[in-house]
């Protein structure tokens, strides 16, 4: 299950012209909130009598994902425009030698 988890991840990140086959479709069945690629019920690991409660908890770690997601891009574009400030601030040069 994990493996999904991180693929999902990787989806999310990726630049979606880089996407293979695979990754546009799982890419395409996220923006809709289908689960119909996600192997339920189908690997000994998942075997469960609860297969509702079990596709509630797959849709809540996508929703925590997707808001993990969200906050990583804010982040990512916060130290790239901190970055891009702090190229411009003039340089400092410390090892000048008094006059």
């Amino acid at each position: 299950m994990w493996h999904y988890l991180y693929f999902i991840v990787l989806v999310r990140v990726k630049d979606p012209t880089e996407y293979t086959g695979p990754e546009s479709y799982v890419a395409q069945m996220i923006a809709e909130k289908n689960l119909e690629w996600f192997p339920r019920m189908r690997a000994m690991s998942l075997v469960s009598n609860e297969g509702d409660n079990e596709q509630n908890e797959i849709r809540n770690l996508q929703d925590r994902l997707e808001s993990t997601m969200t906050l990583m891009t804010e982040q990512r574009k916060n130290k790239q425009r901190l970055g891009f400030l702090g190229s411009n601030a003039p340089h400092v040069n410390h090892h000048s030698s008094p006059h």
